[in-house]
């Protein structure tokens, strides 16, 4: 393996939630401090991008972009599309293409399947990984997201985007309406997944909010009715609403299901962040999952860690270390990953003198852990720490008038406060 090997490009596809096909979600991820490119890390085929609507599975997976990108890391050379995760690493952050890389290499024999690559960088349709956004449509509409990632944002993005007099803002904030998010059902993409049965190996659903949407459930259900499930690995992030015990039962008949509970923050700061769910509706959920799971489903915190959590984290995790939920995280205490777009709700937008409060606060919190999972482990001390690198690496406090200027037409549109909620910014 070179030093800039990644297996995605050979095990895994990837959607947007209107169907674009991304080399994977984290390299279509704009700001990262490398580039600003909304479109980075797309699949693209003569400048257009490559859509499951229109275009096939196989056309996709031996399609230039994929075939350079492939042939590319061989020769130990980054591409394009995968620089948020060598800017990660120099931060000391373990990135996707870290974890991945670890995780794959005990699952398949990654090399026979590198060795079956050709010359020009095609490989065979046998695609055990898939990472599926069927559609935008949630039932929150978070404060970092948008109406792109959840249907609920629509109505607010009307009333607000006209409002808005900062050009990069604007500019930041474009959306078009026009795109399909029900590219799914109109194409042959669902019955090529059907196709994969034998090889999918994981699943991994996010959003909109997966477990509103019906094809999600079917399927789940033709994989338990093939047989198949017993052998596949399902894996989320989702905001919990939607976890029932008919959902359990589903769950059941898979290898595995690694849930990933999306938890940015406690009480009222979770309202904020996440509106418009409530802490109480939150816990409740929580309780309910960590108490009625079977053996093979394993819950975990995610966090999404940005300019307005930055502050909190460790009330965050000093909650769960007090409920002591059962929770059989991969990662101890709670997951963390940065929020990158939109920009300036990144953990780099904060004043210096802000950042120092928070680097202190971490720090003091991540030295008196003695556990020594917590210690050990790459996602746990190592990476906190490495957020705070990367928070500290650069200054981004020129986007600060983006960020005022949308909290308030988002508190003016949903009568909320940040100054009243998060005081300390």
């Amino acid at each position: 393996m070179t030093k800039t090997f990644c297996p995605l490009p050979w095990i895994h596809l990837a959607t947007r939630p209107n169907g674009d096909v991304r080399v994977c979600c984290t390299a279509n991820a704009s700001g990262a401090g490398v580039t600003d490119d909304k479109e980075a890390g797309l699949v693209k085929q003569d400048g257009i991008n490559m859509n499951l609507r229109e275009h096939t599975i196989e056309e996709v997976w031996n399609s230039e972009h994929m075939r350079n990108t492939r042939l590319q890391m061989l020769n130990g050379i980054v591409p394009e599309s995968c620089r948020k995760c060598f800017a990660e690493e120099y931060a000391g952050i373990v990135s996707k293409r870290q974890w991945e890389t670890e995780v794959w290499k005990e699952r398949l024999d990654v090399d026979s399947i590198v060795a079956e690559t050709d010359a020009d960088g095609y490989l065979p349709v046998n695609i055990p990984y898939f990472d599926l956004r069927l559609g935008n449509m949630c039932n929150l509409k978070c404060t970092m997201c948008s109406p792109h990632d959840s249907s609920s944002w629509i109505k607010d993005w009307k009333l607000i985007y006209p409002k808005i007099k900062n050009k990069d803002l604007k500019t930041d904030q474009v959306w078009d309406s026009s795109f399909d998010y029900t590219w799914y059902k109109k194409s042959s993409f669902l019955n090529s997944v059907k196709e994969q049965t034998s090889n999918i190996k994981e699943l991994y659903f996010a959003g909109g909010e997966p477990l509103m949407i019906p094809e999600h459930s079917h399927i789940l259900n033709a994989l338990v009715e093939s047989k198949d499930a017993k052998n596949i690995i399902l894996r989320y992030n989702s905001n919990g609403m939607y976890i029932d015990q008919k959902m359990l039962d589903v769950w059941r008949n898979f290898k595995q299901v690694k849930y990933n509970f999306s938890i940015d923050a406690i009480g009222e700061r979770n309202d904020y962040i996440r509106y418009p769910s409530k802490w109480n509706d939150i816990e409740n959920k929580l309780r309910f999952i960590t108490e009625n799971k079977t053996d093979n489903i394993f819950v975990n915190v995610a966090c999404a860690v940005q300019v307005l959590n930055v502050h909190h984290l460790v009330d965050m995790a000093e909650y769960l270390i007090d409920k002591d939920y059962n929770i059989n995280v991969e990662t101890p205490i709670m997951g963390t990953h940065l929020v990158y777009f939109p920009s300036y709700m990144n953990v780099r937008v904060l004043p210096h003198e802000k950042k120092l409060i928070v680097k202190e606060r971490i720090e003091q919190f991540i030295d008196k852990i003695t556990d020594e999972k917590f210690v050990n482990h790459p996602y746990g001390k190592q990476r906190w720490q490495g957020l705070i690198n990367y928070m500290m690496a650069e200054d981004w406090s020129h986007k600060m008038p983006m960020l005022t200027e949308y909290l308030e037409l988002l508190d003016k549109q949903r009568g909320t406060d940040f100054r009243k909620t998060f005081p300390e910014l």
